[in-house]
């Protein structure tokens, strides 16, 4: 069985630097079965209020720096280049920019 026919792929625009835009950006990238990608960029102290996610997902810091406050008792993440947290579904969380930051948000919809 040849397995090559059956791998799809594609090269996704992620930003990595963050220039000049709105307080709050949002950028879908890829939407599949069992993903959704989605880069997500706040400038000026933007937040991304709290809120919870009905599945499983990741956020990774991918330019700029901010805090990823996680939970009831907020516990605080810097999000910095290369930070990668999983959170599950249900659990409350809030991004902030400082003073300006760009993530990757991943969704896994589907089990």
């Amino acid at each position: 069985m040849n397995l090559t026919n059956q791998i799809s792929w594609k090269q996704l625009p992620l930003q990595t630097s963050i220039g000049e835009g709105k307080d709050r950006q949002v950028e879908p990238l890829f939407e599949g079965a069992r993903r959704k990608l989605i880069q997500i960029t706040l400038r000026n102290g933007a937040v991304l209020a709290r809120h919870s996610a009905p599945v499983p997902i990741t956020i990774q810091g991918v330019a700029g720096s901010g805090t990823l406050y996680i939970g009831e008792a907020r516990e605080e993440v810097a999000l910095l280049p290369g930070t990668l947290v999983t959170i599950e579904p249900g659990v409350v969380h809030e991004v902030e920019a400082q003073p300006a930051v760009s993530i990757l948000l991943t969704m896994f919809p589907g089990g």
